[in-house]
């Protein structure tokens, strides 16, 4: 049975990966793609490991399965109307304790003045004391967390210890509690998944709501978020700033004003990684391999195309 490893997963394996990988399949055929393309290598097999294109999904008629490596799937939610049965996985949960460390080192580096003093220290300059009134602790903060999946169920484990006062909000919340909490929070935690219902979530109404004190920090996904007008607040100082591990556009445009604000971190879509990334997806994937030789229904995180999710 062949199995196909997608370009993009495929050239970020080393030597050793390739080997370990090898190790634990004998029996199957690897194919490592250089470039992704439907041809016979493609055509041929049952199996994917990593996010190929759609259309060589919609065009096998060999393929059973397709273990994604990225918890996101909104660009395979159109495969669920083909009339045969292929199982697309996730690595749901997979990145969510190196997510919700990324936002809480970013909220750190606002509140103890490191994004300021890594700035002058580009600049070469020395201001020392002066700085120490303007920092903050996280102590006590009022948090919003929007999105109740795994990276905020961990992140408000972690900041347990500062005794804030959380509120936890999804897309089925009623507005008028969202906003009450959103009016008085020091900190916005977004991480919603990209579906159809959190597409411009934050709107400028909601936006709107946040005050001079709060961190707006996003590492759901870039489109859930008006980013213009996030641009027009944090430029304006209506709110303290914003950590971003998404973005609307990614790559990040180079005219894009979030580049040169000073009260930005921009993360660039990196939160989720480790120095194990991918032998841990190599092992994520060879679990469920092992569920799939057995029966393919009990497969881990399959996602419900028609529902997005």
């Amino acid at each position: 049975m062949r199995i196909y490893i997608a370009e993009e997963l495929s050239n970020s394996f080393s030597k050793s990966d390739r080997k370990y990988f090898k190790s634990k399949t004998k029996g199957y055929d690897l194919f490592f793609s250089k470039i992704d393309k439907f041809d016979s290598k493609f055509s041929d097999s049952k199996i994917v490991f990593g996010n190929v294109p759609t259309a060589m999904i919609e065009q096998s008629s060999k393929l059973e399965w397709v273990q994604l490596e990225s918890a996101g799937f909104a660009e395979y939610i159109t495969i669920g109307g083909i009339n045969r049965k292929i199982v697309i996985t996730n690595l749901k949960g997979f990145f969510a304790k190196q997510v919700a460390q990324t936002a809480l080192a970013s909220i750190l580096a606002i509140y103890r003045g490191v994004i300021d003093t890594e700035n002058l220290k580009n600049k070469k300059k020395w201001i020392g004391d002066p700085i120490r009134n303007s920092l903050s602790i996280l102590e006590k903060k009022k948090v919003v967390l929007i999105g109740t999946g795994s990276i905020n169920k961990i992140f408000k484990k972690y900041i347990q210890p500062f005794d804030c006062e959380v509120e936890s909000f999804n897309t089925n919340s009623k507005d008028k509690d969202l906003i009450k909490y959103l009016k008085k929070a020091e900190l916005v935690i977004s991480a919603l998944p990209g579906t159809k219902k959190t597409k411009n979530f934050f709107n400028k109404n909601r936006l709107s709501t946040l005050n001079k004190n709060c961190i707006f920090v996003n590492v759901g996904r870039g489109n859930s978020v008006n980013e213009k007008y996030l641009i027009q607040i944090l430029k304006t100082n209506k709110i303290r700033g914003a950590a971003l591990d998404v973005t609307e556009d990614e790559p990040l445009k180079k005219d894009s004003p979030l580049w040169s604000l000073k009260n930005v971190i921009l993360t660039q879509h990196t939160g989720g990684g480790s120095e194990t990334e991918t032998i841990d997806k190599i092992d994520f994937f060879l679990k469920n391999l092992k569920r799939f030789r057995i029966n393919k229904k009990r497969l881990i995180n399959k996602v419900n195309l028609s529902k997005g999710y």
